[in-house]
Parts: structure tokens; C-alpha cells; sequence
């Protein structure tokens, strides 16, 4: 960690600066950093660096970390190195609500929140539902994921199916459907990034007593620890990090899912310092991807839930047969 940490900083960094430069209209880096440090209204790379770039970079950067530190999270909760936000239905929960807020109330903006927060409680406790019918059938962490896949299912169909009622005037939430970034995603960053925050500290606070779920209910309850409130307190900062995001962007999956297994790979798995890692290690793969999204086949702008995807996948299998072989040995 102590060769990680910095090294993620200066590559935060250099891709922060390479996101602002990069696009349809490229800007030197030292215009960048000019446009950052004294920026002049009058001159036209500073007004895309300042007004359009940065404000993209800065969701890329909350977003991703904030949805990698729900999956961490979720994954120390239930000791289980499959489950995130994605897998456990929870983005497609809020997704769901979401849309049915905006179709049935007309709402927008920060109002949102509390509907997909409601949709990603449902959609986790028929998850938790669903494993309790699999229960005594097979790998239990894998039942709850299994579980959690069929009812994302479900509530990315009754989405689809609200979509299907009134396409026009769904037309601009298409692309937030797959998860994507747009600009003016600030608006709503606005109003997330401060609940964000207070959720980011509540992560660190309780960190060291999410450390005593590894040892099991039992020993975690002898060295002093309330299993039911840390949990509990753990999963419910997971599902307020993860909506913020979904809100902001859509459901951007892998993310809760992959950077978990990195961090644990690179920064160990104990104390505040992976936390940390694992939210720095999300901002630089959303905000990397997001690079990737708009200058892949610039001035055509991807989405970032497709890149993401894509680079997702990839990495989830390369963890997987990495894990396999350490296991074969």
C-alpha cells in the first residue's frame, strides 16, 4: 500500500489531466492547466477545459468512486466476492423507480433520490427473499447472487416496460439507461456529492468494525462487535453511495464488482486504507473509461456503461482464471 497509494494518485492524475485535454477539440495540457489555474472566459479552450470537461470529469470521478466503494461494502457485509450493487439487483431497483417517478410523479433532479432509494431497498429484500427460497440448494453465496441476477431481471423488464408506454418521451433517458455521462450531469452531482460525502466519511467511521465481520458472526459478537448494527449500518451507507451514483449517471455495472477484487489484490482488505484505494481505483476507471467513450470514435461521443462493460468483463475474467490458479497451487 505504500507504493500503491501514490502510484494511484499520479495516475488519477495524469488521466484526469489526459480527460480534460482529450476530445473532439484537443487542448494542450499546459492550456489545460492554465484554463484550471487562471482561466480566461474570453479564450475558447478555456471554456470547453472549465465548463464542459471538468464538470464531466468530476461525475466520472464521484461516480466511480462511490460505486466501487458500495461494492467493497456489500462484498465485506456478506463475505461474498460476487455480490455488488449490479449483482445483488439493486441498480436495476432504483433504475426502475426512477423511471416509474418520472413517468407517474413527472419528477427530476435531486427528487429522484428517494424513489430509486426505495427501489434499490425493494429490489435487496426480494433479493434476500428469493436466496431464502434457494436456501439448502447449492453454494449459498452463490444462491443470493443467482437470486439477485432474477430480480434485477425482473425490474429491468417492468423498466422497459414503462419505456415501451411512452417512448418519446423517454428518448433522452436512453442513454442513462445503459449509464452513460452527460453535460449537464453536474446538476444532479450538485445535489448527490454532498449526501455522497457524508456517506464516504459514515464508510470510514465504521470501517475498523466492518473489519470484525471477517472473523464470523460468532467472534465478531465475542470481541464486542453488534453484527446486526455494523452490517446494517455498512449495507445501508452501500445502498445511499450506490443510488447517488444511479442517479447521477445511470447504472454503471462492474464497477462495485471489479475494483473490490483490485484493491484486495494490491491494498490488502483491512482498515480504511483499501477503502480509500478502492474509491480512488473507481474514480480512475470510470473517469478512464469516459476518456475512452469519447475519444474512441471522436467527435461520435460512446457510452460509458458500454465502455465499461467491455473493460468490465474483461478484467472480471482475468481476476477470475488469476484467483483459479492461485487456488490450483
Amino acid at each position: 500500500m505504500t507504493i500503491a497509494g501514490p502510484l494511484l494518485i499520479a495516475a488519477l492524475l495524469a488521466v484526469s489531466v489526459l480527460h480534460l485535454a482529450s476530445g473532439a477539440m484537443p487542448v494542450p495540457p499546459g492550456e489545460v492547466i492554465a484554463a484550471l489555474f487562471s482561466y480566461d472566459s474570453g479564450n475558447f479552450s478555456h471554456v470547453i477545459v472549465v465548463k464542459q470537461r471538468l464538470t464531466r470529469l468530476a461525475v466520472a470521478l464521484y461516480c466511480g468512486g462511490a460505486l466501487a466503494v458500495s461494492g467493497l461494502l456489500m462484498q465485506r457485509v456478506f463475505r461474498n466476492g460476487l455480490v455488488s450493487p449490479s449483482t445483488l439487483g439493486v441498480n436495476s431497483g432504483a433504475t426502475a423507480f426512477v423511471v416509474l417517478s418520472v413517468f407517474f410523479l413527472g419528477a427530476s433532479g435531486g427528487a429522484l433520490f428517494l424513489p430509486a432509494l426505495a427501489g434499490a431497498l425493494l429490489a435487496l429484500a426480494l433479493t434476500f427473499a428469493t436466496a431464502g427460497l434457494l436456501r439448502g440448494q447449492g453454494d449459498p453465496r452463490l444462491n443470493l447472487v443467482l437470486a439477485g441476477s432474477m430480480v434485477g431481471v425482473l425490474f429491468s423488464s417492468a423498466t422497459t416496460l414503462v419505456l415501451s408506454f411512452d417512448p418519446d418521451r423517454f428518448e433522452n433517458v436512453i442513454s442513462w439507461l445503459i449509464g452513460d455521462i452527460g453535460n449537464f450531469d453536474y446538476r444532479e452531482l450538485r445535489l448527490m456529492a454532498p449526501l455522497g460525502a457524508v456517506a464516504m466519511a459514515a464508510a470510514l467511521a465504521v470501517c475498523r468494525a466492518i473489519d470484525l465481520l471477517a472473523l464470523g458472526d460468532e467472534q465478531a459478537a465475542v470481541m464486542g462487535g453488534h453484527v446486526r448494527l455494523i452490517a446494517g449500518s455498512a449495507l445501508g451507507v452501500a445502498l445511499i453511495l450506490s443510488v447517488s451514483a444511479v442517479v447521477v449517471v445511470g447504472p454503471i455495472g462492474f464497477v462495485g464488482l471489479i475494483l473490490p477484487h483490485a484493491t484486495r489484490l494490491i491494498a490488502g482488505e483491512f482498515g480504511r486504507g483499501p477503502l480509500l484505494f478502492c474509491a480512488g481505483g473507481g474514480a480512475l476507471a470510470v473517469t478512464a473509461a469516459d476518456l475512452a467513450a469519447r475519444t474512441m470514435a471522436a467527435p461520435k461521443v460512446l457510452n460509458v456503461g458500454s465502455v465499461m462493460g467491455l473493460a468490465g468483463g474483461a478484467a472480471f475474467l482475468v481476476l477470475v482464471l488469476a484467483t483459479a490458479r492461485r487456488v490450483a497451487r
